[in-house]
C-alpha cells in the first residue's frame, strides 16, 4: 500500500540549514537569559514548540521562566532565525527531497510539511525554497491547539485533505518528538531520519517503524513496480 498522505518535518529532515535554528536558540540563551547552552542541549529540544522548548532549557539550567522571559526569548529567537533564513543560499533541501516528493506526486500523495516553528518562519522556509508549486500544503506549531508530540499538525493535514484513517499516513522526521506526534497520530508509517539533530540511540527511545540514515530508502516505496 502506498500512503494517501505524508506529513515530514522541516528543518533536519526536508530543509538543511546547517544548525541555524541550535545556533538560534544558543544566542537567545546567552542574550536574553544569560546562559550559556550547548549544542547538546539545543540539539535536545528540537523538534517541539519553540516556547515549550525555552522553558525546558530554563529549567535545566535553574532559570527564570515566568511569561515574560519566555516571551522575550523567543522574540529573539523568532527575529534571528528571520533574518538568517532569509539571506539567501542559507536553507537548502535535504539530498533526495526532489526525488521523493516527484516520486510522491506520481502516485497521488498529498505531501504536507509540518513543524516546530511559527508560521512567519514556516513562510518564509516555503518561499525561499519554492515550494508552494510543489507540496500541497504546510503546517506550523502555532497553527493548532498542541504542537508535537501531540497529534494536531497531521490531523489537520488529515482533515484538509479529507483523510479519514491515519493508516493510510506516513510521518517522517529527524526527532523523538517527530516520532511521538506520528505514534500519537497512528500513522502506518512512522519514520525517523538521521539527517538532523538527534542520533539513533536518542531516536530508538521513541516508537517507530523505521529508522534511516536519510531519505533515500524511501523513493523505494513510491516507485512503481515493475510489471
Amino acid at each position: 500500500m502506498t500512503p494517501k498522505l505524508a506529513v515530514l518535518d522541516m528543518a533536519g529532515t526536508t530543509v538543511n540549514d546547517n544548525g541555524l535554528v541550535q545556533q538560534a536558540a544558543i544566542n537567545s540563551m546567552k542574550e536574553i537569559a544569560n546562559t550559556q547552552i550547548s549544542l547538546s542541549d539545543a540539539n535536545r529540544v528540537m523538534g517541539i514548540p519553540k516556547q515549550v522548548a525555552f522553558e525546558q532549557l530554563c529549567s535545566i539550567h535553574g532559570k527564570n521562566a515566568e511569561p515574560q522571559q519566555i516571551e522575550a526569548l523567543l522574540y529573539h529567537f523568532n527575529n534571528e532565525l528571520e533574518h538568517l533564513y532569509s539571506i539567501p543560499g542559507n536553507l537548502t533541501l535535504m539530498p533526495f527531497v526532489k526525488e521523493l516528493f516527484d516520486l510522491m506526486k506520481a502516485r497521488g500523495t498529498k505531501i504536507y510539511l509540518n513543524t516546530g516553528f511559527n508560521k512567519n518562519l514556516a513562510d518564509i522556509i516555503v518561499k525561499e525554497l519554492r515550494l508552494n508549486s510543489i507540496i500541497d500544503g504546510y503546517i506550523a506549531s502555532d497553527e493548532v491547539k498542541k504542537g508535537r508530540p501531540h497529534p494536531d499538525m497531521i490531523q489537520l493535514a488529515m482533515k484538509r485533505e479529507k483523510i479519514e484513517y491515519a493508516h493510510k499516513v506516513m510521518k517522517v522526521g529527524d526527532t523523538i518528538s517527530d516520532l511521538f506526534e506520528g505514534y500519537s497520530a497512528g500513522c502506518a508509517w512512522n519514520i525517523a531520519v538521521l539527517t538532523g539533530a538527534q542520533t539513533y540511540d536518542e531516536l530508538y527511545t521513541a516508537p517507530y517503524t523505521q529508522v534511516l540514515n536519510n531519505l533515500e530508502p524511501l523513493l523505494r516505496i513510491f516507485e512503481k513496480k515493475k510489471k
